[in-house]
């Protein structure tokens, strides 16, 4: 006789597994230690099987314990699926989409993404928050979220099911006040010495910059590293210094005509800003994620 799966109990395995701890995982459910135990040892008294063993202080999984875990994570990442596409598309007809934006994606390509979720669908109805990039692949990979835009890609282990795709390259230019630029004509040895303002070291740019740095055996003056992208601008067009700016959020300032381009076209640092939209993969994608894909561009000068 096949044994009857209590899926209550399951979950209970699902979330110790998780968390890799009873004390964690009781925390959670709210349930004393002692209780959670048992209904683990209920679970694997009904499978005949050991799912977990100590090693030392350390909970493990057996290795039958690995084969539930991959299994108990299917049926909930499709539970969780199932409620989040019913919000998908509200009673009312409105299609409901959730997007999560890292904390340095510039707002001019985070509104880019808004305007043309709008432009594709009228009745959208959007949900946006903005956090760091695991905290954000966490809340996708639970469903959470829909899709989340980002600068930089997820590194996974590949068991997310989490998908990096990449919308736009964007050209980075190193921008100053006007009544500065006269300063930097010699560039890029002008910058030797001179005050940058880089984005934070976890970004795209920051990494490409400081190559370019090294390559052109430059040594500048950092004066700060800003998170902000849109502040990063503001202190440039300020003169508090030079700043390497994505070109499509100076084209969207409203200081465009304050702020000058060092060096030429000819002459740019080949450094880009990229924009990738992180998916999770789902039996029934949401409505929108095949034109997201295939449609979203971001149109900027080089």
């Amino acid at each position: 006789m096949i044994p009857r799966l209590n899926f209550h109990h399951l979950f209970y395995f699902y979330t110790v597994a998780t968390h890799g701890s009873v004390s964690r995982a009781a925390k959670e459910l709210r349930l004393s230690q002692p209780a959670l135990s048992a209904q683990i040892k209920q679970l694997e008294s009904v499978l005949n099987i050991k799912l977990f063993e100590k090693k030392g202080r350390l909970l493990v999984l057996t290795e039958e314990g690995h084969s539930a875990l991959s299994y108990a994570k299917a049926i909930f990442d499709t539970g969780r699926e199932f409620l989040d596409s019913l919000q998908d598309r509200a009673s009312s007809g409105r299609i409901r989409i959730q997007i999560g934006v890292t904390n340095s994606v510039p707002k001019a390509v985070a509104a880019a993404f808004l305007a043309f979720i709008l432009e594709q669908e009228k009745n959208a109805y959007i949900v946006l928050v903005e956090d760091t990039l695991p905290v954000m692949a966490g809340t996708l990979n639970n469903h959470a979220l829909d899709v989340v835009l980002s600068d930089v890609p997820f590194h996974g282990t590949g068991e997310e099911g989490i998908r990096n795709h990449l919308a736009a390259k964007i050209p980075v230019g190193f921008y100053t006040s006007s009544l500065n630029a006269a300063r930097h004509r010699n560039f890029p040895r002008s910058l030797d010495g001179a005050p940058v303002i880089l984005p934070t070291s976890h970004s795209h740019i920051f990494q490409a910059v400081q190559e370019y740095f090294t390559a052109a055996k430059i040594s500048p003056r950092i004066i700060a590293e800003i998170q902000d992208a849109e502040l990063v601008l503001r202190m440039a067009f300020a003169g508090a210094g030079i700043a390497p700016l994505n070109t499509y959020s100076v084209m969207k300032s409203p200081f465009k005509n304050k702020l000058v381009r060092l060096g030429n076209p000819s002459g740019a640092p080949g450094i880009f800003d990229p924009v990738y939209l992180l998916f999770k993969s789902r039996i029934k994608p949401h409505p929108l994620q095949e034109k997201i894909l295939s449609k979203f561009k971001l149109a900027s000068r080089a």
